[in-house]
């Protein structure tokens, strides 16, 4: 709670320095800012050809597979692209974090807030690709999209979490942005995105991957986004639990961090 409250105290500056930090992305660029809904819209096309051309998945609950995987892929960029600039923010924001008056909590949040705006500006692709397959008669219009923001709770508490832990302890160890990419590939094969459970042969394989924590969070953003009904409330329960822990746990990490990061910066 001491975290949020520093930043709530110093919004303004958050909202400075995400407008700086999105300004510096589309900089000496010709489309700016429509290179966020362009970037889904050119993803979800080659999904669309792959998947529809090449490669036709079987999975029950997963048709169209294009709009499946799309649905349970754009809140993991969301996620694993924060948790990767988190490992650089606070080096990359060196001069300003030796100021006393620039609390370092900031540098994450921001970080976690520029590509939350990205996911949101993504969003209208996804709503505009589940319409389009309604009208062609591929898949019903999921009304359930109204349940979005909630759905994205728990994945912001989740990213601002990892991203509090993951920038501090970046700082002292170099190497970790290297690691946090191989960890991240590792979850995005180990979490639901690419396939659905229902679809996991095995009793013990299905309890494995169940028992991943990231996937209580797949599962109720897709059920929104594309399933059309929304997941159980033990599920719903479980992923704002994800949530809360991992904030709690990141927060932790980097008060304990706090008083070396302008030194070892």
């Amino acid at each position: 709670m001491e975290v949020l409250s520093l930043l709530w105290r110093h919004r303004a500056l958050v909202g400075v320095l995400v407008r700086r930090e999105l300004a510096a992305r589309y900089r000496a660029s010709l489309l700016g800012y429509l290179w966020s809904m362009l970037n889904p819209l050119l993803l979800l096309a080659v999904y669309a050809v792959v998947f529809t051309t090449v490669f036709q998945p079987r999975m029950p609950g997963a048709q169209p597979y294009a709009l499946f995987l799309f649905a349970g892929l754009l809140p993991w960029l969301f996620f694993s692209g924060a948790l990767l600039d988190a490992a650089v923010t606070l080096v990359d924001n060196g001069p300003l974090l030796a100021k006393v008056t620039c609390p370092a909590e900031i540098f994450p949040a921001v970080t976690v807030a520029s590509h939350l705006i990205h996911h949101l500006l993504a969003l209208p692709v996804l709503l505009a690709a589940l319409g389009v397959g309604a009208w062609l008669g591929l898949h019903p219009f999921p009304w359930t999209v109204v349940l979005i923001p909630v759905a994205l709770v728990p994945w912001v508490l989740t990213a601002g979490g990892g991203a509090l832990a993951v920038s501090a302890l970046a700082v002292h160890f170099r190497d970790v942005r290297d690691l946090m990419g191989n960890l991240l590939n590792l979850l995005f094969f180990a979490s639901p995105i690419i396939y659905s459970l229902d679809g996991i042969p095995g009793r013990l394989l299905h309890r494995l991957l169940r028992a991943n924590p990231m996937s209580f969070l797949v599962e109720v953003y897709r059920s929104v986004a594309f399933d059309g009904r929304p997941a159980p409330l033990w599920e719903w329960g479980a992923a704002f639990l994800v949530g809360v822990v991992t904030w709690l746990v990141g927060a932790w990490i980097f008060g304990r961090l706090r008083d070396t990061l302008v030194e070892a910066v």
